[in-house]
């Protein structure tokens, strides 16, 4: 079966998926605005009980140590550590105390823990998503409870067992591999932004199969997103350094094969049991590095890198990542794309038709989707992928992001063993609709304009700027015997 040209630009000019929305600085103007002590006395000392010793009576609840200290330990560290992703820390009371009121209003409007693959009337997913990070009715409520009582630390005497936080790393890795020369960013005038390829050598000297994959990043203040690829034939060997500068949105070679993304805060991809990705010996690894540069002069990035988990036993199913919509695979059922400027509710919709071709999924295969992921830029706001049976027309939804928020974006894999993910067939056909606004009440657009020196919006075409636009679905299949 030949293998699927992929696009490389699914998560070109993908923003920042950190743990926390914005700027630090905004975010400590926001809580000390919203925070506030749950007291109504106007003394911020965020105690409840008008004493002003900001820990509340050791007998309030819900307090830190009894009720919050468990919930933001698991829910939260992931990335609101010391030396984390996250802008601050919330390992104990001192840290945490002053964005609780934050932290409430955030968990009440859905926004944390950041998480959009959502059901809605229009989509009910037929499996959950793996990592789900959205918290439950009663969890949302202790942290508006905790906040209403003043957010008191309670007795350390009475902490509850705390669990271990999350780890974002990749589990028994079996090897790490890291950028073999140095690279600099800095700006050029007014741009910013910058793609190069990076070559690694895996050091497999045999056929091994991937099923775990945790990009590395260097220098996190200007590593935007990578993706990676295999590279069968070692092509990128030749590279000076192991560098390609300026290699665009794909791998700089002919021929390689997408396989993975990442942006800051994602979690390793592990397919599922019986799902992994074929690594040739003696192929490469290219990691597309989209910097963006501070504008505060010359950064280095010397360890940007990989850390791999394989096994030498061919998997039930290899995986293939696939990529529909503008500008993947498919046709328009909606014309030429162009969002005219201050259009709103504006819609592109996009089909493909699986092929039974020997080019995609041959009708005597089974083929099982077990990732998704959607991908716009800022003048999208709504999104949705879905499948129609070949056979009975019957619609199986596999993602909506209904509130689609650039600076969030992640790929999605369904909790489920590989022989029951979602089941596709020569016929049937895949349908990306993508909702766009192109006015200036759409906020992330307006900033956005404002950054590139505009006032008013323009005519939007496909491309990679961000001020571009794309309306594409990527979806991860496992393929039986391939």
């Amino acid at each position: 079966m030949d293998r699927l040209s992929l696009n490389a630009t699914m998560f070109c000019c993908a923003a920042m998926f950190a743990c926390t929305g914005g700027n630090a600085d905004d975010a400590d103007s926001s809580a000390a605005e919203t925070a506030g002590d749950g007291d109504g006395d106007g003394d911020n000392t965020g105690d409840g009980d008008g004493d002003g010793d900001n820990t509340g009576d050791g007998d309030a609840r819900p307090n830190w140590h009894e009720d919050i200290a468990p919930l933001v330990t698991e829910a939260c560290q992931g990335c609101h550590t010391d030396g984390g992703i996250a802008p601050f820390a919330m390992q104990d009371y001192a840290q945490t105390s002053p964005w609780s009121g934050l932290m409430a209003e955030q968990a009440e409007l859905g926004l944390m823990p950041p998480w959009h693959a959502l059901e809605t009337a229009q989509c009910q997913p037929p499996l959950a998503f793996k990592h789900d990070a959205r918290l439950s009715d009663a969890q949302i409520q202790l942290l508006r409870d905790w906040v209403d009582v003043g957010s008191p630390e309670g007795d350390p005497a009475n902490a509850a067992p705390l669990p271990s936080p999350p780890s974002l790393d990749l589990a028994n890795p079996t090897t790490s591999v890291t950028m073999g020369s140095p690279v600099s960013i800095d700006a050029q005038g007014n741009t910013l932004d910058f793609f190069h390829c990076l070559s690694l050598d895996p050091g497999n000297d045999e056929d091994v199969y991937l099923d775990g994959i945790q990009v590395v990043p260097g220098n996190r203040e200007i590593v935007h997103h990578v993706l990676v690829y295999v590279d069968e034939n070692a092509a990128s060997a030749s590279w000076p350094g192991g560098v390609q500068q300026d290699c665009g949105g794909g791998s700089g070679v002919s021929g390689s094969q997408l396989i993975s993304g990442w942006v800051p805060g994602g979690l390793p991809m592990e397919p599922p049991d019986g799902v992994a990705i074929s690594l040739p010996a003696g192929a490469r690894l290219i990691l597309n590095v989209h910097y963006h540069a501070t504008g505060g002069g010359p950064t280095l990035d010397d360890s940007t890198g990989l850390a791999l988990r394989w096994t030498n036993t061919k998997p039930e199913y290899g995986s293939l990542f696939t990529l529909l919509g503008a500008p993947g695979s498919g046709s328009s059922l909606t014309g030429p794309f162009m969002i005219p400027a201050g259009a709103t509710g504006h819609v592109e919709e996009y089909e493909w038709i699986v092929s039974a071709n020997g080019s995609a999924f041959p009708d005597t295969i089974e083929a099982r989707i077990w990732a998704v992921a959607n991908h716009m830029h800022l003048v999208g706001v709504d999104m949705r992928a879905w499948i129609e049976d070949r056979d009975t027309g019957e619609e199986t939804c596999l993602l909506h992001t209904p509130n689609w928020d650039f600076n969030w974006q992640r790929i999605y894999e369904y909790d489920a063993p590989a022989n029951q993910g979602v089941r596709v067939k020569a016929g049937d056909i895949v349908r990306v609709q993508c909702s766009y606004d192109n006015s200036m009440n759409n906020p992330a657009l307006a900033s956005a304009l404002a950054e590139a020196g505009l006032d008013s919006p323009v005519n939007v075409s496909v491309g990679e700027g961000t001020l571009d636009e794309m309306c594409l679905t990527a979806v991860g299949v496992g393929i039986k015997g391939l």
